[in-house]
Protein backbone atom coordinates (compact mmCIF):
# COMPACT_ATOMS: atom_id res chain seq x y z
CA UNK A 1 0.00 0.00 0.00
CA UNK A 2 1.63 3.64 -1.21
CA UNK A 3 1.51 5.98 1.34
CA UNK A 4 -1.07 8.25 -0.41
CA UNK A 5 -3.61 4.95 0.05
CA UNK A 6 -2.24 4.64 4.04
CA UNK A 7 -2.83 8.27 4.43
CA UNK A 8 -6.48 8.40 2.98
CA UNK A 9 -7.57 5.03 4.71
CA UNK A 10 -5.88 6.51 8.08
CA UNK A 11 -5.63 10.31 8.95
CA UNK A 12 -9.02 11.26 6.37
CA UNK A 13 -12.41 12.35 8.09
CA UNK A 14 -14.80 11.00 5.07
CA UNK A 15 -17.47 11.99 6.63
CA UNK A 16 -17.73 15.94 6.67
CA UNK A 17 -16.63 17.45 3.52
CA UNK A 18 -15.89 20.84 5.32
CA UNK A 19 -12.78 19.63 6.89
CA UNK A 20 -9.90 19.21 4.04
CA UNK A 21 -7.00 17.37 4.15
CA UNK A 22 -3.33 17.97 2.48
CA UNK A 23 -0.28 15.72 2.34
CA UNK A 24 3.09 17.39 1.74
CA UNK A 25 6.90 15.83 2.46
CA UNK A 26 9.90 17.57 4.04
CA UNK A 27 13.25 15.96 4.57
CA UNK A 28 12.10 12.00 4.07
CA UNK A 29 9.19 13.14 6.62
CA UNK A 30 5.56 13.82 5.94
CA UNK A 31 3.42 16.92 7.59
CA UNK A 32 -0.38 16.11 7.34
CA UNK A 33 -2.45 19.62 7.18
CA UNK A 34 -5.91 19.39 8.44
CA UNK A 35 -7.81 22.38 7.21
CA UNK A 36 -11.02 23.16 9.51
CA UNK A 37 -12.26 26.76 9.22
CA UNK A 38 -15.36 26.02 11.13
CA UNK A 39 -13.84 24.33 13.87
CA UNK A 40 -15.99 21.03 13.52
CA UNK A 41 -14.98 17.45 15.14
CA UNK A 42 -12.83 15.44 13.55
CA UNK A 43 -14.68 12.15 13.04
CA UNK A 44 -12.60 9.15 14.50
CA UNK A 45 -13.83 5.63 13.41
CA UNK A 46 -12.17 2.21 13.13
CA UNK A 47 -9.47 3.29 10.32
CA UNK A 48 -8.33 6.50 12.43
CA UNK A 49 -8.25 5.84 15.88
CA UNK A 50 -5.15 4.51 16.27
CA UNK A 51 -3.56 6.93 14.96
CA UNK A 52 -5.87 9.96 16.49
CA UNK A 53 -5.09 8.18 19.70
CA UNK A 54 -1.07 8.14 19.42
CA UNK A 55 -1.38 11.88 18.79
CA UNK A 56 -3.40 12.83 21.49
CA UNK A 57 -1.26 10.46 23.78
CA UNK A 58 1.58 13.02 22.97
CA UNK A 59 -0.62 15.93 24.12
CA UNK A 60 -2.22 15.35 27.07
CA UNK A 61 -1.60 12.05 29.09
CA UNK A 62 -5.35 11.31 31.17
CA UNK A 63 -3.73 9.18 33.45
CA UNK A 64 -2.58 11.63 36.37
CA UNK A 65 0.33 9.67 38.13
CA UNK A 66 2.38 9.60 34.86
CA UNK A 67 1.60 13.19 33.32
CA UNK A 68 3.87 12.48 30.44
CA UNK A 69 1.94 14.84 27.66
CA UNK A 70 3.29 18.11 26.26
CA UNK A 71 0.84 19.64 28.11
CA UNK A 72 0.10 17.88 31.52
CA UNK A 73 2.49 20.71 33.08
CA UNK A 74 -1.04 22.79 32.78
CA UNK A 75 -2.67 20.76 34.91
CA UNK A 76 -0.66 18.88 37.60
CA UNK A 77 -3.15 18.26 40.63
CA UNK A 78 -4.30 14.77 40.57
CA UNK A 79 -7.74 15.85 41.12
CA UNK A 80 -7.49 18.13 37.97
CA UNK A 81 -11.44 17.47 35.97
CA UNK A 82 -8.99 17.35 32.79
CA UNK A 83 -8.38 13.96 33.66
CA UNK A 84 -11.49 12.65 33.67
CA UNK A 85 -11.84 13.45 30.07
CA UNK A 86 -12.91 11.16 27.55
CA UNK A 87 -10.92 10.69 24.19
CA UNK A 88 -13.45 12.86 22.32
CA UNK A 89 -13.39 15.79 24.71
CA UNK A 90 -9.33 16.15 23.97
CA UNK A 91 -10.06 15.64 20.68
CA UNK A 92 -11.95 18.79 20.51
CA UNK A 93 -9.71 20.35 22.81
CA UNK A 94 -6.45 19.80 20.97
CA UNK A 95 -7.82 19.03 17.12
CA UNK A 96 -10.42 21.72 16.64
CA UNK A 97 -8.83 24.53 15.19
CA UNK A 98 -8.75 26.32 11.99
CA UNK A 99 -5.32 24.81 11.10
CA UNK A 100 -3.66 21.88 12.00
CA UNK A 101 -0.04 19.95 11.08
CA UNK A 102 1.32 17.07 11.86
CA UNK A 103 4.63 15.95 11.45
CA UNK A 104 4.93 12.13 10.89
CA UNK A 105 7.30 9.62 9.87
CA UNK A 106 6.54 6.88 6.98
CA UNK A 107 5.40 4.46 10.21
CA UNK A 108 2.14 7.00 10.77
CA UNK A 109 4.53 7.89 13.83
CA UNK A 110 3.09 10.84 15.15
CA UNK A 111 6.22 13.41 16.11
CA UNK A 112 5.44 17.29 16.18
CA UNK A 113 2.22 18.60 16.29
CA UNK A 114 1.10 22.61 15.86
CA UNK A 115 -1.96 24.36 15.44
CA UNK A 116 -2.86 27.97 13.91
CA UNK A 117 -5.89 29.37 15.29
CA UNK A 118 -6.42 33.60 15.21
CA UNK A 119 -3.74 33.95 13.69
CA UNK A 120 -1.44 32.58 16.41
CA UNK A 121 0.68 29.37 16.91
CA UNK A 122 -0.95 27.28 19.70
CA UNK A 123 -0.06 23.92 21.03
CA UNK A 124 3.44 23.00 19.74
CA UNK A 125 4.36 19.76 20.54
CA UNK A 126 6.79 17.23 20.05
CA UNK A 127 6.29 13.43 20.69
CA UNK A 128 8.41 13.28 24.54
CA UNK A 129 9.92 9.86 22.46
CA UNK A 130 11.52 11.30 19.87
CA UNK A 131 12.48 14.61 20.86
CA UNK A 132 16.42 16.30 20.64
CA UNK A 133 15.97 15.50 17.11
CA UNK A 134 15.22 18.38 15.38
CA UNK A 135 11.47 17.37 14.56
CA UNK A 136 9.71 20.40 15.76
CA UNK A 137 12.50 22.70 13.52
CA UNK A 138 11.57 20.98 10.64
CA UNK A 139 8.01 21.72 10.96
CA UNK A 140 8.13 25.32 11.45
CA UNK A 141 11.05 25.32 8.80
CA UNK A 142 8.27 23.78 6.23
CA UNK A 143 5.35 26.16 7.52
CA UNK A 144 7.29 29.51 7.26
CA UNK A 145 8.54 28.13 3.47
CA UNK A 146 4.82 27.72 2.61
CA UNK A 147 3.59 31.08 4.43
CA UNK A 148 6.57 32.65 1.97
CA UNK A 149 4.93 30.79 -0.81
CA UNK A 150 1.72 32.43 0.28
CA UNK A 151 0.12 29.11 0.99
CA UNK A 152 -1.31 30.24 4.58
CA UNK A 153 -3.13 33.54 3.40
CA UNK A 154 -5.97 32.90 4.48
CA UNK A 155 -4.88 31.82 8.10
CA UNK A 156 -2.06 33.72 8.88
CA UNK A 157 -1.01 37.33 8.39
CA UNK A 158 2.89 36.92 9.28
CA UNK A 159 3.77 40.75 10.82
CA UNK A 160 0.82 40.11 13.24
CA UNK A 161 1.85 36.42 13.97
CA UNK A 162 1.78 35.58 17.43
CA UNK A 163 3.23 32.41 19.83
CA UNK A 164 2.24 32.50 23.55
CA UNK A 165 3.76 30.88 26.06
CA UNK A 166 2.62 29.99 29.62
CA UNK A 167 4.21 31.23 32.55
CA UNK A 168 4.15 27.92 34.69
CA UNK A 169 5.87 26.23 31.22
CA UNK A 170 8.53 24.20 32.84
CA UNK A 171 11.02 25.13 29.63
CA UNK A 172 9.50 28.52 28.98
CA UNK A 173 12.89 30.08 29.02
CA UNK A 174 14.09 27.54 26.33
CA UNK A 175 10.70 28.22 24.76
CA UNK A 176 12.06 31.75 24.26
CA UNK A 177 15.08 31.52 22.90
CA UNK A 178 14.06 28.95 20.60
CA UNK A 179 11.22 30.93 19.37
CA UNK A 180 13.75 34.38 18.61
CA UNK A 181 15.31 32.20 16.28
CA UNK A 182 12.13 32.36 14.44
CA UNK A 183 12.32 36.08 14.45
CA UNK A 184 9.82 36.36 16.97
CA UNK A 185 9.99 38.88 20.02
CA UNK A 186 8.51 39.88 23.03
CA UNK A 187 5.74 41.85 22.37
CA UNK A 188 3.47 41.64 25.94
CA UNK A 189 4.39 40.04 29.41
CA UNK A 190 1.47 39.62 31.78
CA UNK A 191 0.21 37.60 34.74
CA UNK A 192 -0.01 34.17 32.34
CA UNK A 193 1.80 34.40 29.29
CA UNK A 194 4.65 35.64 27.79
CA UNK A 195 3.56 36.69 24.05
CA UNK A 196 5.71 36.98 21.13
CA UNK A 197 4.94 38.82 17.84
CA UNK A 198 6.75 37.70 14.41
CA UNK A 199 9.71 40.38 13.41
CA UNK A 200 9.17 41.51 10.31
CA UNK A 201 11.94 44.30 10.23
CA UNK A 202 14.77 41.41 10.21
CA UNK A 203 18.03 43.70 11.39
CA UNK A 204 16.42 43.91 14.80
Amino acid sequence: MDIITRFQKSILDNSNNSIKYYFTKSKNKYIIHIENPNNEPINVCDNNLEFYTKLINILFDNNNKTKSGCFNYEHTEDDDPLYNSDFDDLMVRFLKSDYCLILIDDNFEPLSYLCISDNTLWTLCTNSLFRNKGYMSLLLDHLFKLIKNKKFKDYIDLPNLKIYIKKNNPIKDALFKYYKKYKFKLENDNFEYLIMKYNIDTRI
